[in-house]
């Protein structure tokens, strides 16, 4: 059957092509699954697209944020034919999705039917944002600092409130503190950081510090933000070579007991394993849980739902409009009904 797909032919290009999905001879671990929605990342899939994430070639299909519905399965993919589910795969209309061998491997996981799949899409980065919660310790009352409010950012920032935290956002970009109060963020802030965090800290410097930007030059900066016994989660990817004396870093760290907590998602089994009750299922049932009662509205986040061959100017727009454009979702569902057609 015919898909449509996108990919991106070089730095800064991209565009709609098709091809010819098998649905024949699957595998244990293959499904057929058709998309409805899939979301551009911001983060790694941007850096790919205008060549800011070195060691890869062109042309490559970009994407992992999708929405869709089983058609076809091998027998070791859990979810059942008709479900809805999220998974990680490049956009396209029509996928032949593997689990592949990668140590938590691309998820594929049920959505209850009463989760709009339009904010499913969304779920990629809240799992994301989430991981980043879970590995800081945390206790009522405390003061945490966001530092880069793109979307995993503010999903982040919220979920801190959820807990009882006083969560303070920081972003250079105006909209984008905005934005984050829209979403229920009582404090942001666009300059002047430092008194700010004295301000809502008494003095004492931030009880949690999380970079949200991959930005080398921010994690050194949260070394000065947070407080004595403090943590600094690094949530983002640093991506780009920084030189900067390292020893005043170290010196912050030491001095004032900083412990420091490399918040990659991959780290955690999907299902429950023996001796741990942490992983991506039960963390899937927390999200899709704060969608439900709205505790985060994911439809704040999204900019524009979009055709996809309108790839090249969405792609755009993340990297050059970051004050007016958020997070863009395509709309796969005419391109599914082209193909049946054919």
């Amino acid at each position: 059957m015919k898909s449509f797909y996108v990919e991106l032919t070089g730095v800064g290009k991209s565009e709609l092509k098709e091809e010819e999905i098998a649905f024949e001879d699957l595998k244990d671990d293959e499904a057929i699954i058709q998309m409805e929605y899939s979301m551009i990342s911001a983060g790694t899939e941007l850096s790919r697209a205008y060549g800011l994430k070195k060691g890869f070639s062109y042309p490559v299909r970009p994407g992992y944020c999708g929405v869709g519905r089983i058609v076809s399965k091998g027998k070791d993919i859990k979810p059942e034919v008709g479900d809805r589910v999220f998974f990680n795969a490049p956009h396209a209309s029509l996928v032949r999705w593997s689990s592949g061998k990668d140590v938590q491997g691309p998820l594929i996981m049920k959505i209850d039917e009463d989760i709009d799949p339009v904010e499913a899409t969304a779920i990629n980065l809240c799992l994301v944002a989430l991981q980043g919660v879970n590995l800081s310790e945390v206790k009522l009352g405390y003061t945490v600092g966001v530092f880069g409010l793109g979307n995993i950012g503010i999903l982040m920032a919220l979920m801190y409130k959820k807990l009882g935290c006083k969560v303070i956002g920081f972003d250079l970009v105006k909209e984008r503190c905005a934005l984050a109060e829209a979403m229920g963020l009582e404090y942001t802030c666009f300059e002047d950081y430092g008194n700010k965090v004295r301000e809502l800290s008494d003095g004492k410097g931030l009880d949690i510090c999380v970079d949200a930007t991959g930005s080398s030059k921010v994690i050194a900066e949260c070394m000065d933000h947070a407080g004595r016994y403090g943590q600094v989660i690094l949530l983002g990817s640093p991506r780009q070579s920084y030189e900067a004396d390292l020893m005043p870093v170290f010196s912050k760290m030491h001095m004032k007991n900083i412990r420091v907590i490399g918040a990659f998602n991959k780290t955690i089994p999907v299902y429950e394993t023996d001796g741990s009750v942490d992983c991506m299922e039960r963390n899937l049932s927390v999200i899709m849980d704060l969608m439900r009662k709205k505790d985060i509205d994911i439809r704040k986040l999204i900019t524009k739902i979009i055709d996809p061959k309108d790839c090249q100017e969405a792609y755009y727009d993340l990297m050059y409009k970051k004050d007016e454009c958020n997070a863009i979702v395509y709309d796969w569902r005419k391109y599914v009904d082209k193909a049946l057609d054919s």
